[in-house]
């Protein structure tokens, strides 16, 4: 998912100063003729929602729910998605374990159409535990993957494997398939091609890389995780001052269009917006805006970026289409739609319609019993 920044002079100051740097369109015809702007694509991710200019798509993505990674959803039949899994289970319990009968430690099958199971990697791993767990609904497989240590739980407690298993099977039983335009009205976190419903915020992170539509060397950036799992020394204002200073008489080739203070909603953060050459000699841009958060799970760290003149998909430079006000008026744009998804009362959500365009209720092969795309037990 993550590009690395195609101009030269960024690329070297970002990956100096920041652990979260984004590796990771034709602006807008009526925003080049200063025309009003025409209607926008919103993406939902995790808890958020971001708009950007109408066709633009999603390019690169990492989701995080509750410990557990979220695996890109994969279209499969009913019978393919058991017989991939038996074959897997099959395989672990023919291995043997130094300690163990077999590399599989535990198989469940929580509902007809969801398996979990946690096994040994390598026949002598011994620090880590691989936990899995699969889900299909309607013609599509989706997975989720986390690790377990193996440290004897505090009496009392539950083992570090039985808790992940217990997550995921919780996650799997909320999920449910999302078109890319639905916005849910339920509290939950979108992730690509779905949705977990869930009313807490739990332990959640994401970052996804959007490509502009009409501009093929643009992409904004947005990333959310814990505070505590990437804390900053120094805030990004004072970062990148240091990064001006390292690059000495190579930050004349950087200007600075603005840089401050700057809130978001209900998140104060600060922004820097900055233009300098590519390695083709051709000025991009790199705006970026963070907040450190407030330390909680519904106040993460955040960072939003939109880069500009990066290299194609062959590795070559790219100028940029837009000058540096239209560069500025959509980098505001895309920050000020940032904001929660609003989310509709337990009342209202009894009674509302399934979104338009989304798979029916249909009956599950072999077991005769019906799996709607959105239940949740």
């Amino acid at each position: 998912m993550r590009r690395a920044l195609s101009w030269l002079i960024f690329s070297l100051a970002v990956s100096v100063v920041t652990t979260c740097a984004a590796d990771s369109g034709d602006q807008r015809s009526e925003l080049i003729n200063d025309r009003p702007a025409p209607s926008v694509s919103t993406f939902c991710v995790g808890r958020f929602l971001i708009d950007v200019p109408q066709g633009s798509r999603l390019s690169g993505a990492d989701y995080k729910y509750d410990y557990l990674q979220i695996e890109r959803p994969e279209p499969k039949s009913f019978e393919d998605f058991h017989r991939e899994f038996n074959q897997k289970e099959a395989r672990l319990k023919a291995e043997k374990h130094e300690k163990d009968p077999s590399l599989l430690r535990i198989s469940r099958t929580p509902t007809a159409d969801s398996r979990v199971l946690s096994f040994w990697k390598f026949d002598m791993s011994a620090g880590l535990i691989e936990v899995e767990g699969y889900r299909w609904i309607d013609g599509t497989q989706y997975v989720l993957k986390a690790r377990a240590g193996t440290s004897p739980p505090v009496e009392g407690t539950i083992s570090r494997e039985e808790l992940i298993l217990g997550k995921m099977e919780k996650a799997l039983s909320h999920l449910r398939p999302r078109l890319d335009t639905e916005i849910p009205a339920e509290p939950g976190y979108c992730f690509e091609g779905g949705f977990i419903a869930s009313p807490e915020w739990e332990l959640e992170e994401a970052g996804i890389d959007i490509d502009i539509a009409g501009h093929p060397d643009a992409f904004v950036s947005v990333w959310f995780y814990p505070l505590h799992m990437s804390r900053h020394d120094r805030p990004l204002l004072e970062r990148m001052g240091g990064v001006l200073q390292f690059l000495g008489r190579l930050a004349t080739s950087v200007r600075v269009l603005r840089s401050g203070n700057r809130q978001v909603g209900p998140y104060r953060g600060q922004e820097h917006l900055a233009t300098a050459p590519n390695s083709g000699g051709m000025r991009g841009h790199s705006f970026i805006w963070e907040t450190e958060g407030e330390g909680t799970l519904d106040t993460p760290a955040l960072k939003i970026e939109l880069t500009t003149g990066h290299r194609d998909k062959d590795r070559n430079p790219q100028k940029t289409k837009l000058t540096d006000e239209q560069a500025m008026k959509l980098w505001d744009e895309v920050l000020n739609s940032f904001r929660v998804r609003p989310t509709a009362s337990p009342e209202k959500l009894l009674h509302r319609d399934p979104p338009a365009g989304m798979p029916q209720p249909a009956e599950t092969p072999q077991s005769g019993v019906a799996h709607p795309a959105g239940s949740a037990s």
